[in-house]
């Protein structure tokens, strides 16, 4: 393969539609095979089949802008986007997996797109912005936002979040109402879509006051400030009254965001060797020593480099900072760093080792970088193309789960559920008893035993693990229901 057309920089195939083409083909064949993925049981069941009903009936629309995104009462989550992108979904296809993996590569296509837009612009080296944006298209780390339907969150994210700073941009070189109010729309887009969202103001602000800073008048920058703001009022306000307004516990967040730190280490470890993926990792079960290795060599290299621009530098650190932390926020024993939440700061990530003299004086004219090029992508391609098998279903995930994170209860107990509902209750009380080591009072365990006990007829031990259950989690449902069930089946049975 001919990597020659990407120094085409004077004839304009690379400000064509030709490598927007290339983005969009290469995407789909790469996660082709996820069109006929089924669901993992990991909350897209939960966003999807069990709201089935509710998503199919466009009467509902006001509902998804009115509560949280699991339609419960967490309250916590307000990402009416995410499930509006589930309706349009579910209007051609109902439950059928096949129309929501399409729309992800859709989504994960025009997301590399805009980044190939805005990359253009920020490095001013077209080919190198394009061959970055094929990296990203392909790597194995992002693969979780693709294959698995609640990763389209991110890639969402991703989407309004470019699509508002390429309009900023433009804005800069000309203060255009139509590019301003283009700002603030795809800002508010990005806000309904994630909450970290929040943070782009900040780089906006960072960015014309420290790299565009004579670009803008005071006055455009005042318009700039004032209009974020009051964008993030009005989505303040939608937030509050959709939810309730239930405090937030900033004392458990913030010890979140210091406990996860490490996880730093691991993401960027899996950015540069994405050898040690994982579809439901933790910390214990999770290297930072790549990491450490990538931290110091991109140090080094920085500060080797003659033509580097702290001011992007900088940018580029605060980006990939500030989108990632918010993830490291504890709110329940689930997962704080799953890998698809690398894919925004991944950007940020881009725009540093874009400053380093090695990769910002590539040459792809010459035949060694167009191997060494060619090289990496059909590597990154390759993991990703492996890697995305372990979501084809329910069991297969939770099998990837439970091997490649042994110390996570949720992932243990997990793959005990989808034993169960594939009949095999031996392998299924195997892994509830190792959820059950790793965490005594981990939920729903007790209950999941109690109903394999009664299907045994194991009556004595199904009424212990449903009291059992009851003590950890006082008024579950499911539990209530199963005891109460057993108590009248031993009624008839006297």
């Amino acid at each position: 393969m001919n990597f020659s057309f990407l120094n085409q920089e004077n004839n304009g195939w690379l400000n064509s539609w030709r490598p927007y083409f290339i983005i969009f083909a290469l995407g789909f064949l790469l996660y082709s095979q996820t069109l006929f993925f089924d669901y993992t049981y990991f909350d897209d069941s939960t966003l999807i089949l069990e709201k089935i009903d509710i998503l199919q009936d466009l009467k509902n629309l006001p509902k998804v802008f009115s509560t949280d995104a699991f339609f419960s009462s967490d309250r916590f989550y307000y990402r009416p986007l995410l499930n509006l992108s589930f309706m349009f979904d579910a209007q051609w296809g109902g439950a059928l997996p096949f129309f929501y993996h399409f729309t992800n590569i859709l989504m994960h296509c025009l997301a590399v797109a805009l980044l190939f837009y805005v990359l253009k612009f920020l490095l001013k080296k077209q080919a190198l912005a394009l061959f970055l944006s094929l990296v990203f298209l392909i790597h194995p780390v992002l693969t979780q936002a693709v294959a698995w339907l609640p990763g389209r969150n991110d890639s969402l994210l991703a989407i309004f979040v470019l699509a508002s700073f390429a309009l900023f941009l433009k804005f800069c070189d000309r203060p255009r109402l139509l590019y301003y109010i283009g700002y603030l729309f795809f800002l508010f887009m990005s806000l309904l879509s994630k909450e970290s969202a929040a943070v782009l103001p900040l780089l906006v602000i960072y960015y014309f006051y420290f790299i565009g800073r004579n670009k803008l008048a005071g006055s455009d920058k005042l318009l700039l400030v004032l209009g974020s703001i009051t964008t993030g009022f009005i989505w303040f306000l939608m937030r509050h009254f959709a939810l309730g307004g239930e405090p937030t516990d900033f004392i458990a967040a913030f010890i979140g965001v210091i406990h996860n730190l490490p996880a730093i280490l691991v993401g960027l470890g899996k950015i540069i060797l994405p050898v040690n993926l994982s579809v439901l990792p933790v910390l214990a079960d999770s290297t930072i020593i790549y990491g450490v290795i990538i931290f110091i060599a991109l140090i080094y290299f920085i500060f080797k480099s003659r033509e580097k621009r702290w001011s992007f530098l900088i940018f580029g650190l605060i980006w990939f900072l500030l989108f990632l932390l918010p993830s490291f926020i504890r709110l329940n024993t689930l997962p704080d760093f799953l890998e698809h939440r690398l894919y925004v700061p991944l950007i940020g990530f881009f725009i540093i080792i874009a400053e380093i003299d090695y990769i910002k004086n590539l040459d792809f004219t010459k035949k060694n970088i167009q191997y060494i090029s060619l090289g990496i992508l059909t590597i990154l391609a390759s993991i990703s193309l492996f890697h995305s098998t372990v979501f084809r279903n329910r069991l297969v995930f939770w099998e990837a789960a439970a091997q490649s994170s042994p110390h996570s209860p949720l992932a243990q107990r997990n793959l005990g559920a989808m034993y169960y509902f594939e009949g095999n209750y031996e392998a299924a009380q195997k892994y509830y008893f190792r959820a059950l080591k790793l965490n005594p009072n981990e939920e729903m365990v007790h209950n999941n035993l109690g109903v394999i006990y009664m299907e045994l007829k194991k009556y004595d031990l199904a009424k212990e693990a449903f009291l059992t259950e009851l003590q950890i989690n006082p008024g579950y449902d499911k539990a209530v229901a199963n005891y109460n069930r057993l108590l009248i089946l031993e009624k008839k049975l006297r």
